[in-house]
């Protein structure tokens, strides 16, 4: 992104915002040991502390086992962040290698990965992952990562081969293979900075998409196994007490929807940057 796009960015409230919801969600789950009051595991008094509503003790209350919610929410931001931001740059990173792959080597190598866009793109994501999952049972968190990730790459590949495309016909890029620049230099010094702003907002719209498509696999039991606490499985622990401890979907559920829309609203605000200095004359 140019000095432009970066000085309209930061004077952008929305962005800021957007911007400091995310960042103060991943303090959170970095300092997730030392800001929890509770082990998050551990149940002290399965009937006294059961189900017990927001409190100064426990300021989000307690779940069924007696375990503090506040203390889960936590760790379970450790957790589904931790799944959400590896899947993300996983994502990103096979799309932008097989995106730019296509684009530059163009021929068959261009249609193949074309092609194999077109088809797996149509198929549904979640289900897919749904049924991989299923086949190979319970998966760890870093085999979430790479199945979640793996299975998002297609978008990232369509915009980034349409883009260096574009970029392959500008005048820049013709003259310095005019000049005899290699296929490497040429997208290490010119292609990729000129895209790296769609990578950019393209990122900020996986992770948005790979948050709540965590949420939901552990939700559905397929993802992060109980004990370990993510902000899917603390919704399963609630769905059965909606009426008489809704503490317990309310606040996971708040906090997936507030991350999300952080990451949308920043991709969109990076949006408007990029594309106003882009009509700039």
């Amino acid at each position: 992104m140019t000095t432009g796009a970066w000085h309209h960015l930061r004077n952008d409230a929305g962005a800021r915002a957007a911007a400091a919801v995310l960042a103060a969600a991943a303090a959170c789950a970095v300092l997730a040991p030392a800001l929890a009051p509770y082990d998050p595991t551990i149940q002290p008094d399965p009937v006294a502390l059961r189900l017990l509503a927001p409190s100064w003790q426990h300021p989000l209350g307690t779940d069924p086992f007696s375990r503090d919610v506040f203390s889960r929410m936590l760790h379970g931001a450790r957790v589904s962040l931790g799944v959400a931001a590896g899947a993300m740059l996983l994502s990103v990173t096979l799309g932008t290698a097989l995106g730019a792959l296509a684009a530059v080597m163009g021929g068959w190598v261009d249609t193949a990965v074309a092609s194999l866009v077109d088809v797996l793109i149509a198929m549904p994501r979640l289900l897919v992952v749904i049924a991989l999952v299923a086949t190979f049972g319970t998966l760890s968190p870093w085999w979430l990562v790479v199945l979640i990730g793996g299975s998002g790459w297609l978008t990232t590949a369509r915009i980034v081969r349409a883009e260096f495309r574009d970029h392959l016909q500008r005048e820049y890029v013709v003259a310095a293979v005019a000049l005899g620049a290699s296929r490497w230099r040429i997208i290490r010094r010119h292609l990729l900075p000129a895209v790296a702003p769609q990578i950019a907002i393209t990122a900020a719209l996986a992770l948005a998409a790979v948050i709540p498509l965590e949420a939901a696999l552990s939700f559905v039991g397929f993802g992060i196994q109980p004990p370990l606490p993510s902000w899917g499985n603390i919704i399963l622990d609630g769905v059965d007490y909606l009426t008489s401890a809704w503490w317990m979907v309310v606040f996971p559920v708040g906090a997936v929807t507030i991350t999300v829309g952080s990451a949308l609203v920043l991709a969109d605000r990076m949006r408007v940057a990029v594309g106003g200095e882009e009509h700039e004359p």
